[in-house]
């Protein structure tokens, strides 16, 4: 653990790093003798100038809370209800009537990180009031906080941010399936058309015709040679019967006027609109519109996981006290 200690007219800042989040305090002198005129035992015409109050930006993938404390000290009693305005970046001012009030909460509108706060007297008294010489009001800004009261509240956090990540990594699967099926689809379309032209041409229609006209006299022969061939053989004659016998009648790959049939044909009808559906995935430039849908997907995971593994470090006093 580090610790910084800066000064500047009028605020304090102190810096406790500890990761993955930062607790930074912000101390605000209000009144004061370096903010009014003392004379004759009382503090008078006080004087609140505007300021900008920084905080030291850090990551965070929990909600956060910004808590502005009143110290007081002395005799600080008086009529008037004095109070400062207090505006984050992007967000209304936040009226506070600190005399009356010891804390108040300010949030983002997105209870994200507040980077910065402007410091206004919104009070048209505080030139009037008057206050014993004793009196002391300064405001602590504790800045970006875990907005986190509960183990329950932090569970929840947690377990939004975990099914946030599941859905991410699921679009990422499921991308990285497509790639892989557009690449694995085209690849067997061109072997299927391929093969198919190969089933389809006067070679192959010939070599059809010709397995059915011999397919009874190889079995006749492999059934009863008289001898002339060995058991050994008779046995290898009938599994190139059978061999024959899975080319199939030319009719199979033939319309009858002898033009080819197409591959969808050959599959049947029922298979057609499949066939469409897994063409219609794989057109034309799919596969490199998945690659970046891919990567894209892959980065929002990656980034779903950090948000993952910082918030568990940033809830583990309330997750494991």
């Amino acid at each position: 653990m580090k610790l910084t200690t800066a000064l500047s007219v009028g605020v304090l800042s102190t810096f406790v790093w500890s990761a993955p989040a930062l607790a930074e305090t912000s101390v605000v002198d209000l009144i004061s003798p370096s903010r009014c005129t003392l004379s004759g035992g009382r503090l008078t015409r006080c004087a609140i100038p505007t300021q900008t109050l920084n905080a030291t930006p850090f990551t965070s993938a929990v909600p956060l809370r910004t808590t502005v404390r009143r110290v007081l000290t002395g005799n600080c009693s008086t009529q008037y209800p004095l109070e400062v305005t207090l505006t984050p970046p992007g967000n209304a001012g936040t009226r506070y009537t600190f005399l009356g009030t010891p804390e108040l909460v300010l949030r983002d509108l997105d209870r994200e990180l507040i980077a910065s706060l402007e410091l206004k007297d919104s009070s048209p008294w505080t030139n009037a009031a008057a206050f014993n010489e004793t009196c002391r009001v300064s405001l602590n800004i504790t800045w970006n906080e875990v907005d986190v009261d509960s183990a329950a509240q932090a569970q929840s956090i947690l377990q939004g941010l975990q099914s946030t990540l599941a859905t991410k990594v699921a679009q990422r699967e499921h991308l990285a399936s497509l790639v892989e099926y557009s690449a694995a689809f085209d690849y067997m379309k061109t072997l299927s058309n391929s093969f198919l032209v190969d089933l389809n041409n006067e070679t192959a229609h010939a070599l059809h015709a010709q397995a059915l006209e011999a397919g009874p006299v190889i079995f006749q022969a492999a059934m009863g040679c008289g001898g002339v061939l060995t058991p050994e053989e008779s046995i290898t004659l009938t599994n190139f019967y059978f061999v024959l016998g899975s080319l199939g009648d030319p009719t199979k790959y033939h319309h009858p006027d002898g033009s080819p049939k197409t591959l969808e044909e050959l599959i049947g009808p029922a298979a057609l609109p499949v066939i469409q559906k897994l063409s219609q995935l794989s057109a034309a430039g799919a596969k490199e519109q998945y690659q970046a849908q891919y990567l894209v997907a892959a980065q929002e995971a990656a980034a779903a996981q950090a948000q993952v593994d910082l918030a568990t470090a940033q809830l583990a006093p309330w997750l494991n006290p």
